[in-house]
């Protein structure tokens, strides 16, 4: 029932009506946003509406700070520009290849029983395979990895309520991932001479050989850390979730499968992002006002917001006004991709934006190849969570 009540349907219908009869609202100390002009007037005017209240303490106890939890300060410029400029253009092609040749490993596996549980059996191993292969993080374990990531994420980025558990969770096994990268940076280091690794802790740990683009170790660690924990589990969630979507929808998983088929990635991609639109994996994004502003100025919606303000902008709602998608509660693949939300706007869109591009549509186009996928009969075709995360979703297909 909790599930229902704050699940993405019930997200849909009730931002529907906020869209319709009151897009801004404010009570106490908050502000809710939806529409989706609104919506990226809070995400791009980032010397406003700002982030460190929200994230800094969290990735101070556990990643240490990380420029995703910065301002728009000289620090994050640097640890920011840096670390993007350790992803080369011609890596996405190797990224494309990487998780392609993976997803369709664990698909073989898979293949004699002819049923696949599409989280872990899937999504999560492909996501932990890439911080190895491409991030250059192994891990003690892939199993290890997945702990670290998880809890790691939900304290920092989902635990709204403060959970103590939670909480405790998270430092012990950033505590272990701390211990684990200082080594593995100390070990990677003492191989530079005499290794060819080319991966992003490679890159950045050969970069400090140039004082232009050197971070030091701990900013090494910091960053790393920070970037893989928020990479397995923001895949692997948008992939569930789109992945479920689809078998929601037959008609489009039938045009999915064609054009899979038919190695259109292209058309597998925009059936991707749209299937993601009806349950994305970021539906809320949190802001807090840094000064007294007006929002939507000039308009009959227009908002007075007080500084100190938490400023809920909801990228699910934008995602549904008519205004900017045509004909929102219909399935549609001719969408202009700047309607989509997904990885966010502005100073703070998500770092990975580029790399998911191309592992969700690549690994979902690997499952959608598979003769008559459909849902597991009874509850195991059905969406499973560990708190905020989609932890078990089983679909079967034809044998052989």
């Amino acid at each position: 029932m909790v599930r229902w009540l704050t699940g993405a349907g019930m997200q849909r219908a009730v931002f529907g009506f906020m869209r319709r009869h009151h897009p801004n609202l404010m009570w106490g100390k908050r502000a809710l946003v939806t529409r989706a002009e609104d919506v990226n007037e809070v995400l791009k005017t980032d010397a406003v509406f700002g982030v460190t209240e929200i994230y800094a303490e969290r990735m101070e106890r556990t990643t240490g700070p990380f420029f995703l939890g910065m301002e728009n300060t000289p620090q994050y410029q640097r640890e920011a520009t840096l670390s993007r400029r350790a992803v080369r253009p011609e890596d996405l092609e190797h990224i494309r290849s990487m998780v392609r040749e993976h997803a369709e490993q664990l698909i073989a596996l898979a293949r004699p029983a002819g049923r696949l549980d599409v989280v872990n059996g899937l999504a999560r191993p492909v996501a932990v395979g890439l911080v190895d292969r491409f991030f250059g993080v192994p891990g003690p374990d892939p199993e290890t990895m997945k702990r670290w990531m998880r809890i790691i994420f939900w304290d920092i980025f989902l635990n709204l309520g403060n959970d103590a558990d939670v909480t405790a969770r998270a430092k012990a096994a950033s505590a272990e991932l701390k211990t684990y990268m200082e080594g593995l940076i100390a070990q990677r280091r003492a191989g530079l001479a005499t290794e060819s690794r080319d991966d992003f802790l490679t890159r950045l740990l050969r970069m400090q050989q140039d004082e232009a683009t050197r971070l030091d170790d701990d900013a090494v660690r910091r960053n790393v850390g920070g970037i893989i924990v928020g990479a397995v589990d923001t895949s692997s969630k948008a992939l569930a979730q789109l992945v479920n979507e689809l078998l929601e929808h037959p008609e489009a998983l039938g045009e999915a499968q064609g054009a899979a088929r038919a190695g259109d990635t292209a058309r597998v991609a925009a059936h991707a992002f749209e299937a993601l639109r009806f349950d994305p994996h970021n539906p809320l994004l949190m802001r807090v006002c840094h000064e007294d502003y007006v929002l939507a100025r000039g308009t009959d919606r227009e908002m007075r917001i007080p500084k100190g303000t938490l400023v809920i902008a909801s990228t699910i709602s934008a995602m549904f006004d008519p205004e900017v998608m045509q004909h929102p509660d219909e399935f549609r693949v001719d969408r202009p991709p700047p309607g989509y939300m997904h990885f966010g706007r502005g100073l703070h869109t998500c770092y990975g934006e580029r790399i998911n591009h191309i592992v969700l549509p690549e690994v979902l186009g690997c499952l959608l190849r598979l003769r008559n996928l459909r849902r597991a009969s009874g509850s195991e075709g059905r969406m499973r969570f560990e708190g905020p995360f989609p932890d078990r979703l089983v679909v079967e297909f034809d044998a052989g």
